[in-house]
């Protein structure tokens, strides 16, 4: 591989030499190793895999753009991939050593044991002894979903015990790859009484709660559901005896077994629960514009209570003193439909998690249009200025951004013409951005005014705010000569919450499988686009033409 140049025409030389076929044999060698599929890919002495390498060479996949879409297929693919769906206790703990004690920025935390389900995929954040950022989470690795071969270790022993005390759980792991979905997936079920319960207690659940994750799956080629081995169990669980083993002898019922069969190898459609709730939160959040507040909606107030220091991505909510008048003491209508949908999602109750989305829904319908409606207003208003000696004149504008205004051109308005249509932009601009505040119900209101001050700062100090405060004050003193572009930095971040807002609502019913159930426009021709405000508006305003005589040197000559 150390052959490959780039020609002048930044093309590879070994893409034109090699044809297809030995390309992908060659990549084969370089991607493929039967470990990837096998308990040893994650031991305990390799750091769960950090310190291996397969015996593969990655890097083909860093030469170069063709290259990678050729061999990335052959990693994901044509190999098979161990995933051991347990969770333990990292035990977290401070480690004062990088500062002062009393200083709690300089304060790490550090854990044991690994942070995310046992996979090669995953081995990097799971040799982590500080909490990363954030806390890792199957469902945020966007590789998983590329594999199309999975074999899949849970045990149905409900408490372990030991100093990480394991969780097996399938969920995050289906949620993971339910919208794109393997080829074959191989469950390997560990039997009764082969992973040790270090209480000398042992409960299991049953077969149907620990495999009901697999319910959300489909459109897999094969799916089988086996006994595990001993050597199929990460190093990290503690295997029993064989008389343990022997003690417990329970066999998968074969229509349970039948059951899953057919559904996950059909075409069913499957409503997807999880994701559907991301794409409601996602939608909800858009109307949000302080960030602590926009992470807290779609979660359960306990939730919310088990943030700590160890969720990073948290740590700006937990500096604003934990206040949020819209969970505490009364719930916002929102939020509370939020709330019962997420908890809905993870009962699995469809017909609730529709109604209380259809809730939702109809309770933001109010403020889209109110922005809708300030949207086309001030769009209408540019667009009208927008052209040759209007105030968002291009031409104009470029002069304003090089301080070259030549005063008496036709084309530059006189000061209180300018001056009015300066006022009017404001209003229009301010209507624009109120309308993205929430809507407050009577108790919400109430909450807020012990602490109305704080509240109020949270949006006053946003960019877009102190921009459109700071347009306010030029006005006041005269100071208009940058308007126009102060202006637009403006609009544009207006804008882009209102495009973000469209582009969730487009996505609410991706993963409906069966009918949404709600009668909400997704306003799927709406445009995307934002103002263009490098080219004026065209001049459609019919003009009278001056008719044209052709005349011939004959009809010269006749009159």
């Amino acid at each position: 591989m150390n052959s490959i140049t780039h020609s002048v025409d930044d093309k590879c030389a070994f893409l034109h030499k090699f044809p297809v076929e030995i390309r992908l044999k060659i990549y084969r060698c370089l991607l493929c190793n039967e470990i990837l599929g096998k308990a040893g890919s994650v031991t305990q002495i390799s750091s769960y895999g950090a310190q291996l390498k397969y015996d593969l060479s990655p890097q083909v996949l860093r030469l170069c753009h063709k290259i990678y879409d050729e061999a990335q297929p052959v990693l994901y693919e044509e190999n098979i991939f161990y995933i051991a769906c347990v969770r333990v206790d990292n035990n977290p703990h401070y480690d004062h050593s990088f500062g002062d004690e009393d200083y709690d920025e300089d304060v790490m935390i550090n854990i044991q044991g690994p942070q995310v389900e046992l996979c090669p995929l995953t081995r990097y954040d799971n040799c982590q002894t500080t909490v990363p950022f954030p806390v890792p989470n199957l469902c945020n690795y966007t590789s998983i979903s590329k594999v199309l071969h999975w074999r899949v270790v849970v045990s149905r022993l409900r408490t372990p015990g030991g100093m990480w005390d394991p969780r097996w759980c399938l969920l995050d792991f289906c949620r993971s790859v339910c919208a794109n979905p393997p080829a074959t997936l191989e469950v390997l079920l560990l039997p009764c009484g082969l992973d040790d319960s270090q209480t000398n207690e042992y409960s299991f659940d049953c077969f149907d709660q620990v495999l009901k994750p697999l319910r959300m799956l489909r459109n897999l080629r094969k799916f089988v559901i086996k006994d595990a081995c001993a050597t199929d169990v990460p190093d990290i669980i503690r295997t029993s005896s064989d008389r343990e083993l022997q003690s417990f002898e329970e066999d998968l019922d074969e229509d349970l077994a039948s059951e899953l069969q057919a559904l996950v190898t059909s075409q069913q459609p499957v409503d997807l629960l999880y994701k559907m709730h991301e794409a409601l939160a996602t939608y909800a959040q858009a109307f949000e514009r302080h960030r602590p507040y926009k992470m807290q909606m779609g979660l359960r107030r306990e939730d919310i209570n088990e943030i700590d220091e160890r969720h990073l991505e948290y740590r700006e909510y937990i500096q604003t003193g934990a206040f949020n008048p819209f969970y505490r003491p009364t719930l916002h209508p929102l939020e509370n439909e939020l709330q019962i949908c997420q908890e809905s999602a993870i009962s699995g109750y469809v017909e609730t998690f529709k109604d209380h989305r259809r809730n939702a829904l109809t309770y933001l319908e109010s403020q889209l249009s109110q922005i809708e409606t300030a949207n086309r207003e001030i769009t209408e208003f540019v667009k009208r200025e927008k052209v040759p000696g209007g105030l968002f004149d291009v031409t104009e504008r470029r002069k304003e951004r090089s301080n070259v205004l030549r005063v008496g051109s036709a084309s530059v308005m006189n000061d209180g013409e300018k001056h009015s249509k300066i006022a009017s932009a404001l209003v229009y601009l301010e209507e624009y951005a109120t309308s993205f505040n929430r809507h407050l119900t009577h108790a919400v209101r109430a909450q807020i005014l012990s602490n109305r001050r704080l509240f109020e700062s949270y949006y006053k100090t946003l960019t877009r705010d102190r921009l459109i405060k700071a347009l306010g004050r030029d006005i006041e003193v005269g100071k208009i000569c940058h308007f126009a572009t102060k202006y637009r930095v403006a609009i544009d971040m207006c804008d882009m919450q209102y495009l973000e807002i469209l582009r969730a609502r487009k996505k609410l019913f991706t993963f409906d499988g069966f009918d949404a159930e709600c009668a909400i426009d997704l306003r799927l021709s709406l445009s995307e686009e934002m103002i263009d405000w490098h080219t004026n508006e065209r001049d459609l305003t019919p003009h009278q033409q001056r008719p044209r005589y052709d005349f011939d040197d004959s009809s010269v000559d006749e009159m």
